[in-house]
């Protein structure tokens, strides 16, 4: 029901949104979002259609990096955390941050919620014999990058799998951006 009402993603690619953090209703649909206050960089957020905008219950921006908003469902309640992680090649530090702010908006989220995180954590996600019970063996890579080694630790530790390269995919479907560099 929710999958052709409900967008998910990183719409500060999609959308001219203010900067910082808001709402913003438009004819059809609704926007929460969240940026940084200063540049239009490393947005996250939601659009949600109008037609199930009353499911909604609560919308938190919790960096310009994290946000979630909670939606009422049938038998649970569902969190939607909406990430957007720093690149490979920050400092661990900057990693370390982001990763801290995500356990916590996880945490933060109601028991009983079904919790669910998307959006483009930059993890490469490899073929590793040892993170299979999380990750399948559906990978397009090898290895894992650090930023992926980061995601699997992350889900591993709140008892959730990796769920995009859990099941076979056809190869074009399982690629989603391309590096300049291939």
């Amino acid at each position: 029901m929710y999958r052709q009402h409900v967008v998910l993603h990183n719409v500060m690619e999609h959308v001219a949104i203010k900067k910082g953090e808001g709402i913003i209703d438009n004819r059809n649909h609704t926007i929460f979002y969240s940026c940084d206050r200063k540049h239009h960089m490393s947005g996250t957020g939601f659009i949600v259609h109008k037609r199930i905008k009353h499911l909604v219950i609560d919308f938190k921006a919790k960096t310009p990096r994290i946000c979630k908003i909670r939606v009422r469902g049938l038998f649970f309640n569902y969190s939607f955390i909406c990430a957007h992680a720093p690149t490979e090649e920050k400092d661990d530090d900057e990693k370390d941050s982001f990763y801290e702010d995500l356990d916590r908006t996880y945490e933060e989220c109601p028991k009983r919620d079904i919790k669910v995180i998307i959006g483009d954590l930059k993890a490469k996600i490899g073929q590793e014999e040892k993170y299979r019970p999380i990750t399948g063996k559906y990978s397009l890579h090898t290895l894992s990058n650090d930023n992926g080694i980061r995601f699997i630790n992350f889900a591993c530790s709140k008892n959730m799998v990796v769920a995009s390269i859990l099941f076979s995919h056809k190869d074009i479907y399982m690629m989603t951006w391309r590096s300049p560099d291939g």
